[in-house]
């Protein structure tokens, strides 16, 4: 990871980074409802956004306010966040649609010329709600005004299997590749962009992006490739970091099922833990790593990691400071979820909501069903839960770093200060696969 030199005195160039989660966007609108107020009493304020699926959508949301400083952009994304339903993402389960839907599945399976997969939920309520939710001419002046330096929203190319970044950004011209992984796509953002990011495979169709290069095509989620874009922050400038993770950083997530027969719910969650929830967990632990055993500034700083970088043509690792936001517990927001379901849905009260009883029902029983609610269940109460959630997890962050920002892995990964062979080999092995990876395009 590198970390660009600003281009003077003044505050550090800050990011916040947005991963993917469905509903659980409103669990990222509570932290920052915390954290912006308080990086603004520090003199300090965000530039740099960067999100996945829900968590572009917020990173356009917040660009888009960014002339509001931070109290005002929190502000506006909790409010924005308590009015949304669900009617005003997706439509109605119990519908044509839904035939429809599943009429298309069928029709590819057996072949039936012409016919291709739609997706299970109809996307036209998102495609009309993204318009009125962003103020796209504001965020656009934000931008060329420098309120806003950058904001990427990440999507995955069909056609190339690789995420994208769709940039805009202060300056003008190509945008600088970092990370040979990962693509970035010079645009004036548009909603087409930030639904292309949240176009969950199998909910919703592949969002087709007008244009030529590899910013144009077919893409859908960007979750499916990276979900935390950590990477592209740093490629873009970020000095500091703000990441929102919806389950503690740490590796080894204890198995849901047991001795019992897995059901839907169970393999449905242990593939998004995958891809959504085990990625945030290996980037950040990626970023305190080389925090702590190779950025440049501390003398302890490893003389064959600079020799290693300097052979490859790259910038040496620099010491990045973050703010990392979680829950306490694993599948803590499951738990509300179900809680809320129980509450409003449980027995004859399933009348309140069709939709939301024959979803509960689909997905089964068992501590499963509850993070797979967690990304389609925008109940109002569930959606005040998570809000104040977030707010808790942030203030827990605050009370514990109360000069905001940290870069001792001690603190909260239990890293010391002798580097662990194991640790080194795993950041170097990264590295190594991922130029290993670009130097054979």
């Amino acid at each position: 990871m590198v970390n660009p030199r600003g281009d003077g005195p003044g505050p550090p160039r800050v990011a916040v980074v947005l991963p993917g989660g469905g509903a659980r966007g409103a669990y990222e609108a509570g932290a920052l409802s915390v954290l912006l107020p308080k990086l603004e009493e520090h003199g300090q304020s965000v530039s740099i956004y960067c999100g996945t699926s829900v968590g572009a959508i917020n990173g356009a949301m917040l660009a888009s306010t960014a002339h509001l400083g931070g109290t005002g952009q929190a502000e506006a994304l909790v409010e924005r966040w308590r009015g949304i339903s669900k009617g005003e993402v997706i439509g109605r389960l119990l519908s044509p649609d839904l035939l429809v839907g599943i009429g298309s599945l069928a029709g590819e399976a057996v072949g039936v010329p012409g016919m291709r997969f739609r997706g299970l939920i109809d996307p036209k309520p998102l495609r009309r709600n993204l318009d009125s939710w962003i103020d796209w001419d504001q965020l656009h002046a934000n931008v060329a005004t420098d309120h806003v330096r950058a904001v990427c929203a990440i999507a995955t190319s069909l056609s190339k299997g690789q995420p994208v970044g769709f940039v805009e950004t202060a300056g003008k011209g190509r945008v600088e590749q970092g990370a040979e992984e990962i693509h970035y796509a010079p645009v004036e953002l548009e909603p087409v962009h930030v639904r292309a990011s949240a176009a969950i495979p199998g909910i919703f169709p592949p969002v087709e992006v007008p244009g030529r290069g590899r910013a144009a095509g077919h893409f859908v989620d960007g979750a499916t490739r990276l979900n935390a874009p950590i990477r592209p922050a740093i490629d873009l400038g970020a000095e500091r970091i703000i990441v929102i993770s919806f389950e503690p950083l740490v590796s080894g997530a204890p198995g849901r099922v047991g001795s019992r027969k897995p059901g839907f719910a169970d393999v449905a969650a242990n593939v998004l833990d995958g891809l959504m929830a085990d990625q945030i967990v290996a980037d950040v632990g990626r970023l305190v790593a080389v925090n702590s055993f190779f950025a440049e500034d501390i003398e302890r700083s490893s003389g064959a990691a600079r020799a290693y970088r300097r052979a490859r043509g790259r910038r040496p690792w620099r010491k990045i400071p973050y703010a990392l936001v979680a829950p306490r517990e694993r599948r803590h927001l499951a738990r509300l979820a179900e809680r809320v379901l129980k509450e409003r849905y449980g027995g004859l009260r399933a009348l309140r909501d069709l939709d939301v009883a024959l979803m509960a029902r689909a997905m089964g029983g068992g501590p499963s069903r509850g993070e797979l609610l967690t990304f389609l269940f925008f109940d109002e109460q569930f959606i005040a839960a998570l809000i104040d959630a977030g707010r808790r997890d942030a203030r827990r962050w605050i009370s514990r770093h109360p000069h905001f920002w940290c870069s001792d892995s001690a603190h909260d990964f239990g890293l010391g200060s002798d580097p662990d062979p194991s640790d080194i080999e795993v950041a170097q092995l990264a590295e190594w696969r991922s130029m290993r990876s670009g130097s054979r395009r």
